[in-house]
């Protein structure tokens, strides 16, 4: 089973530069933190740089408590 639904593995692949489909760079993808990949999620959307804030209101908000390592 993935990391990560193919919905998010298809944006961080072309955040990364390939085309959705393209599963040269997924082992790569599965090593990065889950804080990097929802980074590259936002950015691939055009949020760029709130990456850490958002992450902080899912927190305060629905009270769901993020490893360090996620941020």
């Amino acid at each position: 089973m993935a990391k990560y639904s193919e919905e998010v593995m298809k944006k961080v692949r072309q955040r990364l530069g390939v085309e959705e489909d393209d599963t040269s760079l997924d082992l790569d993808i599965a090593g990065l933190h889950q804080g990097e990949v929802f980074n590259h999620c936002l950015c691939w959307e055009g949020i760029i740089g709130f990456g850490l804030p958002i992450r902080r209101w899912i927190e305060d908000i629905y009270g769901v408590q993020l490893k360090e390592n996620e941020l």
